[in-house]
Parts: C-alpha cells; structure tokens; sequence
C-alpha cells in the first residue's frame, strides 16, 4: 500500500475523515497515520461529522461527495463553513462537470478522484494547509489594518476634541494679554503666561501620544536602547510636575536607595512609561494627596512602582486595563485620550518586560513595572 508513496510530512495536522466506505477510509486512515498525521475519526454520514467538529476541530477534512443519508459531501461542507473555515479537500468517484460546479462553489482546497493515489493525497493537504496558513494570516493582516484604521479614526477625533481645551486658553488669553495690557497687573501677566505655558505643555503632551501611537502601530516603532543614569533621570522626570498648582494638587514622594545606575533603557520609551503612570496618578488622586515613586533597580533591571491613594480602578476594568480608548466608570470629568496605559503596555513591551496593576476602588492604585536592560537580555 506504501509503495512510490513520499516520505513523512513534517507537520503535525489533524484530519477527519468523512467517507461512506469503511475499507477504503481505514486503508486512508492507516496511510495518513504512518505518514505522521493524526486522525481525529472516521464518519460515513455528515450528521456525526458535523456533530464530532463541535467537539473537536480538525485542521483538514477529507470529504467524500457521496455520503449514507439524505445530505452530499458538498451539503455537509456548506455547513461546516458556517462552523469555521476548516480547509475541505474532496474525495470522490464522480468527476462530472455537474457535480465538479457543485464542489467548487464550496471553495475546496482539493478534488481528487478515486481510486486514490496515497502520494497525490499527502501533496494535496500539505498543498491544503500551507495555502490556509497563508490565507489565516493574510486575513489577520487585513483584520489588523481594519482595526488600525477604526483606531487612528478614533483617535484623530478625541485627540482633535482634546486639542481644543488647550488651544482655547492659549486664544483667550493671548487676546486678553493683547487687548488689555495697561489694565493687567504684573502678577495676573506672570498668572496668565504660566497658563499659556501649561497649555502648551498640554498640546505637546498629546502630540507625543498621538505620534508614539501612529508609529508603534505602523510598525515603524523604534526601540533604542541606550546606556542611561535612570535614578538621575527619573529625578529629573519628577521635578517636570512640580508646578505650583501640580504642587497644591499632590504630593510626589521619589523614593530608592540607590543613587546611580547605569541601564541599557529605551529613553523615549521610559518617558512615556514614567509620564503616563505618573501623571494618572496625580489625576485621579485627591487633592492634597500624595503619589508614592519608588525605584529599585541593579545592573540587570529596573523596578518602578508607582502609587497613589486616589479613587481606584473598579474590578470589572482591571482584565482589559490597557486596551485603547478604555476609561473606567468613575473618572468623572478628568479628561484624557484613554490611551496612556495602552502606550505605556507597549513601550514595557518592547523591552520584554512586565507590568502589574493592584487597585482597589477609594484606595488607590499601584503599578508595578520591571525593566531588564537590553544587555541582560
């Protein structure tokens, strides 16, 4: 029976076999297993077939046109696609015109006509599943741009809703500046110049999230590490919230025993990690709070924890946390893309490290991210 047959395929597939004789399907079972494939069962009928692939599903179905009761092959095909897109290649005596427009408006991934070739059988769900492969990740792509496309959608919108806040202060106050210079004292110019500066701070701040998103997504995302103090630069990150009204909000306590430490760190990436986790933290703690950065690091990693006390994130949002546009019920009316923990995700992995989130609603919330350093890797 093995003879001119090809050597053993190489991958490892699951097959069904729908075939109304039981000799020729245990003669085809037997090859299919010698050659290293794994036979799931074997049905004459398309009723058990169909019922066996809700238990299981296989990676390849070999389906005879002509089955024991009233439905077809080509019948028990139809509705097994509307089950999953399981490569079909049909077996069969029949090779008339009829019955070949029948089959192939299933979309078959084979015809073979019997009596079967075992050579031409194992070439033939080899050629089947290599060509499904790429047609799964053919769609995966077109699935992925789909969604990138529904994402920079939503993402010019709120980042065009965010952009007019600022950009509104900046408006106002230029003309006020402008319009009434001889009445405004020297102390409400100084008030009004911070707000201008903060508001620009603001602008820069989206468009550094707006642009780190195009990017990452594009895949045009670079990951640089470079050899950084990272204690000295997270002090320096810290002392960019110390406005006077970040001061009056919160607290932020830095605290490590370590004074330097040389890493092999993403700059850019750690930024947007520290500014995100940082600045959430301030949002949503209440005033006169404190937030609580901790860092311990050695020459292999770096561990950031980053605490507050503020309103919590409820259970229910902590399992899809860093999924885009995601913001939990209770965040009233602090504004915000709902993007930073998803930046914040894929800048941590793009360093292969890990973050966690504990959170309890009124209580507050931690983050805890570790960072190997490049070298270690």
């Amino acid at each position: 029976m093995l003879k001119n047959m090809t050597v053993k395929t190489h991958m490892i597939a699951d097959v069904l076999i729908v075939e109304d004789e039981l000799i020729a399907a245990n003669a085809l079972s037997d090859v299919l297993s010698d050659l290293g494939y794994k036979v799931l069962g074997i049905f004459d009928n398309s009723s058990e077939a169909i019922a066996s692939i809700h238990q299981r599903l296989p990676d390849i179905i070999l389906m005879d046109i002509k089955l024991r009761g009233a439905d077809s092959g080509i019948a028990a095909a139809n509705e097994i696609h509307k089950i999953a897109p399981i490569p079909i290649i049909y077996l069969t005596a029949f090779s008339d015109p009829k019955t070949l427009e029948q089959a192939i408006a299933t979309s078959p991934y084979g015809y073979l006509t019997k009596p079967l070739r075992y050579a031409e059988v194992n070439v033939a769900i080899m050629l089947a599943l290599k060509k499904h492969h790429e047609e799964k990740l053919l769609q995966e792509a077109l699935d992925k741009q789909k969604e990138l496309h529904i994402l920079k959608s939503r993402l010019l919108a709120m980042a065009s809703h965010e952009f007019a806040t600022p950009m509104s202060v900046i408006r106002l106050l230029t003309w006020k500046l402008q319009n009434f210079e001889e009445q405004i004292t020297k102390e409400s110019r100084a008030k009004n110049l911070a707000s201008i500066q903060l508001a620009i701070k603001d602008i820069n701040w989206l468009l550094e999230e707006v642009k780190f998103i195009a990017n990452s997504e594009s895949g045009k995302f670079p990951f640089t590490p470079t050899s950084i103090d990272v204690i000295t630069y997270c002090q320096q990150l810290i002392e960019s919230f110390q406005t006077e009204d970040a001061v009056h909000k919160c607290q932020i306590q830095f605290h490590t025993k370590v004074k330097n430490q040389e890493l092999k760190i993403d700059k850019k990436l750690l930024w947007h990690i520290f500014m995100n986790l940082v600045s959430n933290a301030i949002k949503y703690s209440h005033d006169g709070g404190c937030v609580d950065v901790e860092i311990t690091c050695d020459s292999q990693q770096l561990v950031l924890i980053i605490s507050d006390h503020g309103i919590g994130i409820p259970k229910e949002y902590l399992n899809n946390l860093f999924l885009p546009f995601l913001r939990a019920e209770n965040v009233g009316n602090v504004k915000g893309l709902g993007m930073g923990l998803y930046i914040v995700q894929q800048a941590v992995e793009a360093h292969r490290g890990k973050i966690a989130v504990e959170s309890e609603v009124d209580m507050g919330t931690k983050f805890t991210v570790l960072l190997p350093s490049a070298d270690s890797l």
